[in-house]
C-alpha cells in the first residue's frame, strides 16, 4: 500500500504488542486499520486502571516506547 501522504512511497508493517501499524519511512506517517485504534485505547486504559501512579507510569512509558520503537528500525 502506497503512503496516502507521499504518493510513491510503500507503507512498512511493523507489529507490536500484537497491534499492527502501517507507517511510512519517508514522512513517518502512522496509518492504523480499522480496529486498531480500539486495541491501542483498550490497551492504554488497562495501564491507567490501576490505582498504582508511578507504576502506571512506567506502563505508560513503555507501551509508548514500543509504539515508537518501529521509528528507529
Amino acid at each position: 500500500m502506497k503512503c496516502p501522504v507521499c504518493k510513491n512511497v510503500t507503507l512498512l508493517m511493523s507489529e507490536k504488542s500484537g497491534i499492527e501499524i502501517d507507517y511510512c519511512p519517508e514522512c513517518r506517517g502512522i496509518w492504523l486499520d480499522r480496529g486498531e485504534l480500539d486495541k491501542i485505547m483498550e490497551k492504554n486504559n488497562n495501564i491507567f486502571s490501576d490505582d498504582q501512579e508511578d507504576e502506571n507510569k512506567q506502563k505508560k512509558d513503555s507501551f509508548i516506547d514500543e509504539i515508537l520503537e518501529i521509528f528507529s528500525e
